[in-house]
C-alpha cells in the first residue's frame, strides 16, 4: 500500500486542501557553491518539479543592516540563486532616507535549472500581498520573471519578465534593487526533502509497519486552502511524504 501525506500547520480550523502534482526537493546553498555546475542540471524529480535552495551554516553571508528588529544580511556574497528558507525583502533606495522594503517570496520556476534564474515572485504584505492578477498557471510565462545580477558579486539586481511583452509587479520594476533576508525569522523549511528514495522503495517493509520512501515540499501557491492572504501568513511550504506499508 502506498500513501501520500501532506503535512499542514496546526490551525483552530482549516478547510479542504487541494494540491497539484508540483513538488520540490531541497539542496543546500553550500552544495552549489562547492559544485557550481550543478546549477545547470534540470530538477532531478522529472516533470512538474523544482529545487528549493536552503541557506545553511556553511553559506557565506555578511551582516550589513537592520530589517525591523531582525538581523538582516545583504546578499552581496550569496548572489544567485536566491534561498527559500530565509525571509527575503526587496529593498530599493532612491537617495537619502527615501527607501522601500517589500517582503517577497521567490520560488524557482518548475522544470527549469536554477541557472535560469527564473522565479515566481509573491509579495508578502500590502494591498496585493498573497494575491495574483489571475489564477496561478506555473507554465504561463507571463507569471514568471528572470532575475539578473548587475555584475558578479554585486549586491544589485534587476528583474525582467520571461514573456517578451510581460509586465513586472510594480515593486520589481526598479532598475537596481538589493535583497536582504532575516536570520531570526525562518520558514519551516529544512534540507531534508530528497525526493523518492528508490532503494527504500524497492524494499519490502515488515508486515504492519510503514516506511517513508520519499519526501518533498509543496509551496503554498500550489495548495488551495483558505483565503490566499490568510494562507501566506501561516504556511509558505507544506511537507509531503510518501509512505509504503505492507
Amino acid at each position: 500500500m502506498i500513501r501520500v501525506f501532506l503535512q499542514v500547520p496546526t490551525y483552530n480550523r482549516f478547510t479542504f486542501i487541494q494540491t497539484s502534482d508540483s513538488v520540490y526537493i531541497t539542496r543546500s546553498l553550500s552544495d552549489y557553491k562547492r559544485n557550481p555546475s550543478e546549477l545547470t542540471q534540470p530538477p532531478p524529480e522529472g516533470p512538474s518539479s523544482g529545487v528549493l535552495v536552503i541557506h545553511d551554516q556553511h553559506s557565506q553571508i555578511q551582516s550589513t543592516c537592520c530589517f525591523g528588529s531582525c538581523e538582516v544580511v545583504e546578499c552581496n556574497h550569496s548572489g544567485l540563486p536566491l534561498t527559500q528558507n530565509l525571509k527575503l525583502a526587496v529593498k530599493f533606495n532612491s537617495g537619502g532616507d527615501d527607501s522601500t522594503s517589500d517582503p517577497t517570496v521567490f520560488i524557482p520556476v518548475l522544470d527549469k535549472p536554477l541557472s535560469s534564474d527564473c522565479y515566481y515572485a509573491i509579495r508578502q504584505r500590502g494591498k496585493h500581498s498573497g494575491t495574483k492578477p489571475k489564477q496561478l498557471d506555473p507554465f504561463d510565462i507571463y507569471q514568471q520573471l528572470e532575475i539578473h545580477q548587475k555584475k558578479p558579486y554585486s549586491p544589485y539586481y534587476l528583474a525582467t519578465s520571461v514573456a517578451p511583452d510581460g509586465v513586472l509587479p510594480w515593486f520589481l520594476r526598479k532598475k537596481e534593487w538589493t535583497v536582504a533576508h532575516s536570520r531570526s525569522q525562518e520558514f519551516e523549511l529544512r534540507d531534508d526533502a530528497k525526493g523518492l528514495n528508490k532503494e527504500l522503495r524497492s524494499e519490502l517493509p515488515a508486515l504492519g509497519t510503514s516506511v517513508v520512501v520519499g519526501k518533498w515540499y509543496v509551496p503554498f501557491i500550489f495548495v488551495k486552502e483558505k483565503d490566499a492572504k490568510e494562507q501566506i501568513k501561516t504556511s509558505i511550504y507544506y511537507s509531503m511524504t510518501l509512505e509504503q506499508r505492507w
